[in-house]
């Protein structure tokens, strides 16, 4: 499996500079390439290669490997749209390979203008970095340098199992699984609402110091919100293996389209609600754990009895089974979905255990 790698870099104030220096003149150089590739019409790196190399070489302090790096980084660009001249930003990310990115043990040589360079990093994943492959992108966010590092992961092997942890998405509990287990939406969204009033207190000013300090605020509430869908996901994989189960979702594609008869502040929450998200990292958590994954229809779900499969009513975090012959009255909804999910997602991996998500007829 390949996933990315974020590694920080600690430069010195003469290494920063120079970094620096590196992504302004490797970005000029990008543009200088992305013309000559528009105005001619060249997107074959092969050809474009023949057509702006020894001039950028010429042009831009930048050593072979960087200006070859930028070739391929411009004629991937024009691969999403070839109608309008594609620009970069001065100090957009460029990438690396190893012939001018390689790491030890505690730094990373790295080529930046006027030679190579040593800078130490922090790696808060360190057992990934011997499973390194691939290109390299050096990235200048927020006053700081990181490195997304490509690596190939080895995954286990899937077992096939007979029984699986159904997981309910929602926005009062962000997830409940069948097997009792919730992870409430409380504190995340008490944080939400704290955020927005913050945000609107300081908008109202207008000021330059205003703006400085909304841009400098930008990006915790989304970082603050997948760290939580990180630790998630992890209990939930960590849940099936220890329990020899697979796990089973539901597939909420098009959801905030089926909703938007709602009032405002439902369609608020909604919005800021990032599902696709945790079923990304539960899928690809399961793969790297070797637990079996099963994707099913969320339809009539929540609103289906676990226990006699009749369907019943469903107000709010309640759920009443509307067969008098049922032994549930009243029981969490959320919970109920999740026991759902669970059973089918066991009757979707073995066809030939589906009667077992069927009622029974009655009058």
């Amino acid at each position: 499996m390949i996933l990315t790698l974020k590694i920080k870099l600690l430069p010195t104030v003469e290494q920063f500079d120079l970094l620096k220096e590196t992504l302004i003149e490797s970005n000029k150089s990008r543009n200088f390439i992305s013309s000559i590739a528009f105005s001619k019409k060249v997107f074959n790196q092969f050809k474009l290669h023949k057509e702006c190399y020894y001039t950028a070489r010429e042009k831009f302090n930048l050593s072979a490997q960087i200006i070859v790096r930028n070739i391929a980084s411009v004629n991937d660009s024009y691969k999403i749209d070839k109608k309008k001249v594609r620009k970069f930003k001065p100090l957009s990310s460029i990438s690396y390979d190893s012939r001018i990115l390689t790491y030890n043990k505690v730094s990373v040589s790295i080529w930046a203008i006027g030679g190579r360079v040593n800078i130490p990093f922090v790696c808060h994943n360190e057992k990934y970095l011997p499973h390194i492959k691939g290109e390299t992108h050096l990235v200048f966010k927020k006053g700081k340098f990181y490195l997304a590092q490509a690596i190939e992961v080895p995954t286990e092997k899937i077992n096939e199992v007979s029984d699986f942890i159904g997981v309910d998405f929602g926005l009062t509990d962000i997830a409940v699984t069948s097997d009792g287990k919730k992870h409430s939406a409380e504190w995340l969204n008490n944080y939400r609402s704290k955020k927005i009033k913050v945000r609107s207190s300081i908008q109202c000013k207008g000021t330059r110091s205003s703006k400085r300090l909304l841009k400098r605020l930008s990006g915790r509430e989304k970082t603050t919100a997948t760290i939580i869908n990180h630790t998630i996901s992890k209990s939930i994989v960590s849940a099936a293996k220890d329990q020899s189960k697979g796990v089973s979702i539901e597939d909420l594609t098009g959801i905030r389209f089926n909703s938007q008869k709602r009032n405002k502040t439902f369609k608020t929450k909604l919005g800021r609600w990032n599902f696709s998200q945790l079923r990304a990292f539960i899928t690809y958590k399961s793969e790297l754990a070797g637990v079996k994954l099963v994707v099913i229809d969320p339809r009539f779900t929540s609103q289906t009895c676990s226990e006699c499969k009749h369907i019943g009513k469903r107000t709010n975090k309640v759920f009443q089974c509307v067969n008098t012959n049922c032994k549930v009255d009243k029981v969490d909804a959320d919970f109920n979905a999740a026991q759902n999910i669970s059973l089918l997602g066991a009757s979707i991996n073995k066809p030939e255990r589906c009667n077992m998500y069927s009622c029974s007829v009655h009058r």
